[in-house]
Formats: C-alpha cells, structure tokens, sequence
C-alpha cells in the first residue's frame, strides 16, 4: 500500500464505519450497535497498548488495569451521583495517569521478563483491590444504572449516539497517535525499541 492510496482507504473505512449503525438501525438491529461501540472501546484500549508494545516494545501484562481503574472512577462517581460527563472523563484520566506515573516509575526500573512479571503484578494487586470493594460489587463487578451527561443535547443512552462518540474518540486516538510517531518524540520511541542502549548512550 503507497502513501496515495492509504488517505482513500482510511476515507472509506471511516465512511463505512458512519453507514453501518444507519443501516443496522433502520433494520431494526440495535443490539449490533451496541455491540460494534464495545468493540470500538476496546479499539481504543489497545490502541494505547500498541503504542508501548508495537512502537516501544514493552511487553506489558498490566495494561487492562490502567482501563478498568478509569471505568471504575467514572462507575463510582456516577453511582454516588456525579453524571456530569466532563468531570467524569477529568477524574478517569487523571486517575489513571497517577496510577500509570506510580507503576510506571516502579516497572520502568526492570527490564525483560522482570518487566512483564512486575506489570502483570500490579494489574493482580488492583484487581483483588477492586474485588474487595463490596460496598460498589466487588466480585460480581459495578452496575451501572445511567450514562454521563456531556450536554450538548447529547443522549448517551442512545444507542446511535453513544456509537458516533465513541466512534470520535476512536478516531481522534489514532490520529494523535498518528501524529505522535511522526514527531521526533515518536522516533525517539522507536529508537529505544530498536536499540536502547544506544540511545542511553547519545543522550
């Protein structure tokens, strides 16, 4: 595939990606819109793990706990009546970026099978922590009666609208990410996976 052909592709892909839950609509097949924006949320997820995996090459187990101590700030603040969508996403990723900062500074001081065991380390100790929590589920996991309110005349219990923001989001991931790989931070990422060393060496 050449570089004049891929802005068409992606073109498509998007346009596709925009008909398809209007069509599955208008069939009357909901279910398969709600299922596809899960499928697009996990999309998201590992989006983020093939930043660190397929550009940084760090092989890491824990990176569904980074995703569920998100879900679980956004679960609790709704269940105790926070809706608000913009404060709720503030919490999620603030949350989460402590907790990465703090595993991080931890994992990143390993190297190997060491870094692999200590990351899958830490996503056990948060889900045993998470399984503790009787008072929101604990192992039978957090029910969550309604969705974040962002305003704007947006009903995210709709299945269509909740569809096309998690479909935004999607797209604006990859393109950050996009973007970053092609900035010099991005090579900088991609020359510690090829060789480390050497770029310890050259500063």
């Amino acid at each position: 595939m050449n570089r004049e052909t891929r802005p068409w592709l992606w073109t498509l892909l998007l346009l596709l990606a925009i008909a398809l839950p209007l069509v599955l609509h208008a069939r009357g097949q909901d279910y398969y819109i709600s299922m596809i924006s899960r499928m697009m949320i996990y999309g998201i997820a590992a989006c983020s793990l093939n930043l660190i995996l397929g550009f940084g090459g760090l092989v890491s187990f824990g990176h569904a706990a980074f995703v569920g101590i998100g879900a679980y700030a956004v679960g609790i603040m709704i269940t105790e009546g926070v809706t608000s969508g913009w404060l709720n996403f503030a919490v999620a990723m603030g949350v989460s970026a402590l907790a990465a900062a703090v595993i991080g500074a931890i994992s990143l001081r390993t190297r190997g099978v060491y870094f692999i065991m200590i990351t899958l380390a830490f996503a056990q100790m948060i889900y045993y922590l998470v399984n503790s929590i009787k008072a929101y589920g604990g192992d039978e996991g957090l029910n969550i009666k309604s969705r974040s309110n962002f305003g704007m005349g947006l009903d995210l219990k709709n299945d269509l609208t909740f569809y096309f923001v998690v479909l935004l989001v999607l797209v604006l991931t990859l393109v950050i990410i996009s973007r970053m790989m092609k900035s010099r931070f991005g090579r900088v990422i991609l020359a510690i996976r090829d060789d480390d060393t050497r770029v310890d060496a050259i500063g």
